[in-house]
């Protein structure tokens, strides 16, 4: 869930009253081939009904001007899951083609397709790639419970006093505002520079050492922020000279860090927002509390799409690998999501930002995307 968009892990009060998305039927055949051949997407719908279970689904939502019993978005997963089910199943006798064609005669026979329809201040309006995409990842992170020289770098929870709770990133970090106080959930051997970035993204996979020599894995979800704004430190690093604006990736960022530690206190204090976290046995949640799926989740306007389980098809391009000359090459793919996650700059009717997990590959295609494509919404018949 990324916080340099302001993203809200919260439990959303699902309103009696009609939900309208801005949407339109889709008349002609789609090819529904998803490039992880379903892998994850149990995980993601089953995710995705439990909350359904606990949270309820009342009253009504209008895609393309029909109105749905939002019960519909439940039936509509569960199609979805047996549908797919059956297609890897049929693989086990018969082609990847065959079996890819048979489902998709189904899937455009028993979901209605429905598409966004962009404002005029979007990038996809009047265009046929409607939809603008981003995506983000959960950085990896080692730690421990108590500090050493190594693990020395705290990650924080909300604190409970509201005194507390606005002190600036320089102020934690640097001149340490919380320390002591109770409220350090580990320490972590990663820089400054990994902490913001776990920031940036929202929750993320922390790697334990215990002191008695054993290791555990546990997860960071995003637990709260100071009332301060988060800006993204590259803007600084440019308008310092100290990058270029072709020179600004995350890697050439650490790199100037690194060699320039006396600048640190100074470039951080750009971003004096501070995001909390807290503890999970699961991977960082969405919306409703529903841990993301890797591969799976997305995230939405929750101002405009309020209602979380709805299926997306995407279609767009992201980063397969580096090429010899250590340039990133891009490649087509598409892909079942559910949308269960938001943030504070996915803003629109077709802007969706793709949640990819872990791993560099990950990280890879999180910071190299940022393309237009095509969005679908499948509503069962």
């Amino acid at each position: 869930m990324k916080i340099w968009m302001l993203s809200f892990a919260f439990i959303s009060f699902h309103l009696l009253a009609v939900e309208t998305t801005p949407t339109i039927r889709v008349d002609q055949t789609v090819n529904f081939a998803d490039d992880l051949n379903f892998s994850n997407l149990d995980q993601a719908i089953e995710r995705q009904i439990s909350s359904y279970n606990v949270q309820g689904l009342n009253g009504q939502i209008i895609f393309g001007g029909k109105t749905y019993s939002k019960s519909v978005l439940k039936e509509s997963l569960l199609l979805l899951q047996k549908l797919a089910q059956a297609a890897k199943a049929c693989q086990q006798t018969a082609s990847l083609e065959f079996c890819m064609d048979a489902l998709n005669l189904e899937l455009n026979e028993k979901f209605t397709i429905y598409k966004p329809v962009p404002k005029k201040t979007e990038s996809g309006y009047k265009a046929e790639k409607t939809t603008k995409y981003t995506s983000y990842y959960s950085p990896d992170m080692t730690g421990s419970r108590v500090p050493s020289e190594r693990f020395n770098h705290a990650i924080y929870r909300m604190p409970k006093e509201p005194s507390l709770r606005n002190f600036s990133r320089a102020d934690i970090d640097y001149k340490g505002a919380l320390a002591g106080k109770g409220y350090e959930i580990f320490w972590v051997e990663d820089s400054f520079f990994d902490l913001y970035l776990l920031h940036v993204q929202g929750g993320g996979r922390i790697n334990i050492h215990n002191p008695d020599g054993t290791k555990e894995v546990k997860y960071l979800s995003y637990d709260g922020k100071n009332d301060k704004s988060f800006k993204m430190i590259y803007h600084y690093l440019i308008q310092k000279g100290y990058l270029t604006a072709a020179n600004a990736s995350i890697d050439n960022q650490r790199k100037f860090l690194k060699e320039n530690p006396e600048k640190e206190e100074e470039v951080f204090g750009f971003c004096p927002s501070y995001v909390y976290f807290r503890e999970s046995n699961e991977e960082p949640y969405g919306l409703d509390n529903i841990p993301l799926t890797e591969g799976r989740s997305l995230a939405m306007d929750s101002t405009i799409y309020k209602t979380t389980g709805i299926i997306n098809f995407v279609k767009t391009v992201k980063a397969s690998h580096l090429d010899e000359n250590g340039r990133v090459v891009k490649v087509p793919f598409s892909r079942f999501f559910i949308g269960q996650d938001t943030g504070g700059a996915i803003r629109g009717n077709a802007r969706c930002d793709l949640y990819f997990g872990y791993g560099p590959q990950a990280e890879m295609t999180a910071y190299n995307m940022n393309e237009m494509g095509e969005q679908y919404f499948l509503i069962k018949k």
